[in-house]
């Protein structure tokens, strides 16, 4: 095994023009690089360096041997900083799972600070309703969910009431009560909802469905890919929608028993009793800013 020191002052030497800007970078003499290189030549049999011009230039053969070298200090550098990340404690994976109502773009911005903040911890992203997320808490399939609150099962887990999310009723710019003033309740009965439950069949409790006539999604996202299709009407998250009711592509439904726009909280859930390592506890503070925020 070669001496990772003298690989260093190769790659050094090459990239800084010089053996002496490589023994200045590294706190050295240029007579230990210079010794350092003659070195690994005579381990290797092969010369690196020809040393005939004023500054040493690489050879063919160590031009080669320099992008190897390259790439096994980048891997000895990132073992490094795995020892590192294992010192202090942090996680080397974990699965977070999201209601994909509640991926918003500030959430996707946090996740990308999440990649920088501990580059060596995996993550394992999944995107269920609610309904189904603290089961897969609770039995250890995931560290953290984030999701609109189900008050009947958060004795079953760990939880923070972390703040809310708007949701408003909208439809395609034809559907019947596009046009409709003062909607009851009773008038969307005749009405396709487009809602969202379960694997078990379970809708959110702050988000049951009010129409007889009903079409279950898992996604948000299907749901307003269907209403974009005027298949029917049904909440979904304000900030999904904003633009596309600024374009005249959606219709706010007029409904008389939203006085304010209709607010469902929001919880984060993680195992009980299980320890939290240093990226969930990352994230759960993050993640509290922002939909405290909102």
């Amino acid at each position: 095994m070669q001496n990772l020191e003298h690989i260093r002052m190769l790659v050094l030497s090459a990239d800084l023009g010089s053996f002496s800007a490589c023994a200045r970078h590294l706190g050295k003499v240029q007579s230990a690089v210079s010794h350092g290189i003659s070195t690994l030549e005579i381990d290797l049999n092969v010369e690196l360096f020809d040393r005939s011009t004023r500054k040493p230039v690489l050879t063919p053969a160590g031009e080669r041997l320099y992008r190897s070298a390259k790439a096994l200090l980048a891997q000895s550098d990132e073992f490094e900083l795995i020892a590192k990340s294992i010192n202090k404690q942090e996680e080397s994976e974990l699965c977070i799972v999201i209601d994909d109502a509640l991926l918003m773009p500030r959430v996707n911005q946090l996740l990308a600070q999440f990649a920088k903040r501990f580059p060596y911890t995996q993550l394992d992203i999944l995107n269920r309703p609610s309904p189904d997320i603290v089961p897969l808490v609770q039995h250890g399939k995931a560290e953290l969910g984030l999701m609109f609150s189900e008050p009947a099962t958060i004795k079953e887990v760990d939880f923070a009431y972390i703040g809310h999310l708007p949701m408003v009723p909208v439809c395609h710019p034809n559907h019947a009560l596009a046009n409709r003033k003062h909607i009851n309740e009773t008038d969307l009965f005749p009405h396709r909802q487009l809602t969202i439950r379960g694997s078990q069949k379970t809708e959110p409790p702050m988000l049951v469905s009010m129409s007889p006539n009903v079409w279950w999604c898992s996604s948000s996202l299907n749901a307003l890919s269907l209403i974009q299709q005027n298949v029917g009407w049904g909440y979904l998250p304000e900030y999904l929608v904003t633009n596309s009711i600024e374009a005249k592509q959606l219709v706010r439904l007029d409904v008389t028993f939203d006085h304010l726009t209709w607010q469902v909280p929001i919880d984060l859930v993680w195992q009980r009793g299980s320890a939290i390592g240093p990226g969930v506890k990352w994230l759960l503070n993050e993640l509290k800013q922002i939909f405290s925020t909102l």
